[in-house]
């Protein structure tokens, strides 16, 4: 599912019918925005019903380049990690019935 996919099917919604798709795609960038922004803050994001954003740190470590084999060294960096909640595990697992 694309950006526009969520921005229709939220904009499809009864209750949001005086909001324009223009809106509601600002209204979704500013939420991602505001994600980012705490997560590059070295902050987790903890999302009720969806999950859990997680910055990790990852030490430098040896490492090989591929293409000469020669020994290098990876830099420490940080990563997102996201844990999805329960409640989002246990409804994907849902299969339709026929």
């Amino acid at each position: 599912m694309k950006r526009l996919d969520i921005v229709q099917r939220v904009l499809n919604k009864p209750a949001n019918a005086r909001y324009t798709a223009k809106f509601i795609g600002q209204v979704f960038d500013e939420i991602l925005e505001e994600i980012s922004s705490t997560l590059e803050n070295g902050e987790d994001v903890k999302i009720t019903g969806l999950g859990t954003f997680i910055v990790r740190k990852i030490n430098d470590r040896p490492g090989r380049n591929p293409k000469t084999g020669e020994p290098v060294m990876i830099p420490a960096h940080h990563t997102v990690l996201f844990h999805p909640s329960r409640s989002l595990v246990k409804d994907s697992g849902k299969t339709e019935k026929k």
